[in-house]
């Protein structure tokens, strides 16, 4: 322990030096897991002995990064005369103002409340014990947001500089906001977060301690995945082994959140496994059959480009509607098995109108999503006048929206809840088409909890990929309208003979 660091410090009448899983236990009441003791003593270490050290913690979810860093928190405002930590999350809200909500469930605790004190809605320190009054005296947290926007300069960490949800982190904010607040200080650092892309900062330090550790031999990077909680907490275990049954073990989010594996940027979309999951045993339905379950239907929107002469075909983009029929499984879940396609090339948005009016009463389909991004948006508004908002559904197309309907397409696919007919019966231009996009369509990871899907324009188009996740999208809320008491007739004039 340096000089500076045995002057400022305040040694409980126990232990010497206290461990954190002791100090958990014995003074706040709330014991650590193994792991998150091994963690912390070896953070308290860096911080004890004035070395500086950067960790990175890497925990699955609900495995307690939180809890260690408040209790960290805790310990060293209950033990140190003086000195600052500053924490920072990506949000103020909720993430920043929820670690400080922990750190003061911890502090209210007979031999600490008493202590303890606020200031400007961020810090929270806490006097020295000789003090029976809590002045703005002794050691202190204060509680940042690192968002792009945040302005944070200035402020200075002597004792810990503590970065949550560090895969979120812009980190170019981290090397010229944060990073200097430990800087004169030789402050330890400690990056806590979950997988995601290579590119994040938390990866990009990760990779650093771990080339460090090849040299001196000192553990700086911390990993446990899901497993090590799941050996040691039944109910944790059944919990993510039921959301990998769920959603599939290649899901993104157990890939990253539990298994703490990383995307490696951009690739395919689907693997072997979730193709064969889609390959339905059903047929192509010409007209309706309305024995078992109902209709649902995806509807993605294309311009009205006529193709030139001798052009190519497939050279446009089309509009396809893609309609599903739910029915309900063993578990009581919706399912959704694709029965047929509609697809328009180059077709004026008032044909388009007539052959999706004529079409959806004549499938009885309860809810259909249209895309109502750009030109979509008049002919999605004109279907919901005509067949009602119970039924029709807009969907506009952002970053964060397409996102979600990436996430809930991969989580049908991989629990085995959405099928595709097969090629016996179908139009073989339409059933080549599908599969073409599904074989060819990639993802993205834009930033840290969204994904993109698309087709490279080299493969073609995606309008089948984005039809059939409007078309789960419709699943979403099965709990819909019944029959209707009368079927609506298709507006007149109207017959391009395709349907």
């Amino acid at each position: 322990m340096s000089k500076r660091q045995q002057q400022h410090l305040i040694l409980p009448p126990w232990p010497e030096r206290p461990g954190l899983g002791w100090f958990a236990r014995e003074v706040l009441g709330k014991p650590l897991y193994p792991y998150q003791e091994l963690v912390g003593d070896a953070i308290l270490e860096s911080v004890l002995e004035g070395r500086g050290d950067t960790f990175t913690v890497m925990f699955a979810r609900q495995m307690g990064k939180n809890q260690l860093s408040a209790t960290l928190e805790a310990y060293l405002l209950f033990c140190m005369r003086e000195g600052s930590i500053v924490k920072a999350a990506p949000t103020y809200k909720p993430q920043t103002i929820n670690s400080r909500q922990r750190l003061l469930s911890l502090l209210d605790n007979p031999l600490m409340r008493n202590r303890v004190w606020k200031h400007y809605g961020y810090t929270i320190g806490m006097a020295p014990r000789h003090e029976q009054v809590p002045y703005q005296t002794g050691p202190r947290v204060m509680f940042f947001s690192a968002g792009p926007g945040a302005s944070i300069v200035g402020a200075t960490a002597s004792l810990l500089l503590e970065i949550d949800e560090a895969q979120s982190i812009d980190p170019n904010k981290y090397d010229t906001d944060l990073r200097p607040m430990a800087s004169t200080t030789n402050a330890t650092t400690v990056l806590y977060g979950t997988a995601w892309s290579e590119e994040t900062l938390l990866a990009r330090m990760r990779t650093h301690n771990l080339e460090l550790e090849r040299l001196d031999g000192r553990q700086r990077h911390f990993a446990y995945d899901w497993r090590t909680l799941a050996a040691i907490n039944d109910h944790y275990k059944r919990y993510v082994e039921s959301e990998i049954k769920r959603l599939g073990e290649d899901h993104i989010s157990i890939r990253t959140q539990y298994r703490l594996l990383p995307i490696l940027g951009s690739g395919y979309l689907l693997n072997d496994l979730q193709f064969s999951l889609l390959r339905g045993q059903h047929t192509w339905e010409s007209s309706p059959d309305p024995a078992e379950g109902f209709y649902v239907a995806g509807l993605d929107i294309a311009g009205e480009q006529h193709a030139r002469p001798g052009q190519p075909a497939g050279k446009h983009d089309s509009t396809i509607l893609t309609i599903g029929r739910v029915t309900i499984n063993d578990l009581g879940l919706p399912e959704l098995r694709i029965v047929r396609h509609y697809d328009w090339t180059g077709m004026k948005y008032t044909d388009q109108y007539a052959a999706v009016s004529r079409i959806l009463p004549e499938w009885n389909v309860r809810r259909t999503v249209v895309d109502k991004t750009g030109l979509g948006e008049g002919l999605a508004s004109l279907l919901s006048t005509r067949l009602g908002t119970e039924r029709i559904r807009s969907f506009h197309f952002t970053r964060a929206s397409k996102s979600q309907l990436t996430y809930h397409l991969l989580g049908l696919i991989n629990a085995g809840r959405v099928s595709i007919y097969r090629q016996e019966g179908a139009p073989n231009a339409t059933y080549q088409q599908c599969w073409h996009q599904l074989r060819h369509a990639r993802y993205e990871v834009p930033a840290e909890g969204l994904m993109n899907m698309y087709v490279d324009e080299s493969d073609g188009h995606d309008d089948y990929l984005m039809s059939l996740a409007l078309c789960c999208e419709a699943l979403r809320d099965h709990n819909m309208p019944s029959s209707p008491s009368s079927v609506i007739p298709p507006p007149q004039g109207y017959d391009d003979g395709r349907y």
